[in-house]
């Protein structure tokens, strides 16, 4: 079954999202408002979160199976 919409609590959709955000702070003109910035800035701070949680999550799985795989 094919997905209709991207899942918004992947990795992959939370760096694509974190790597727009970067973009957008680092081209942001003098007419990007303070509170934009303030919002883009809090955003990316909640995905760096989830993408760091997600890879902890996948170190701990690569690291069970190779703990299985070697006994």
């Amino acid at each position: 079954m094919a997905k209709s919409k991207e899942d918004t609590t992947s990795f992959e959709y939370s760096f694509k999202k974190l790597q727009s955000i970067m973009e957008s702070l680092d081209d942001s003109t003098e007419e990007t408002s303070l509170d934009e910035l303030i919002k883009n800035y809090q955003e990316g701070l909640r995905l760096i979160k989830s993408c760091r949680d997600k890879l902890n999550e996948a170190e701990l799985k690569i690291e069970k199976i190779n703990t299985e795989n070697s006994k």
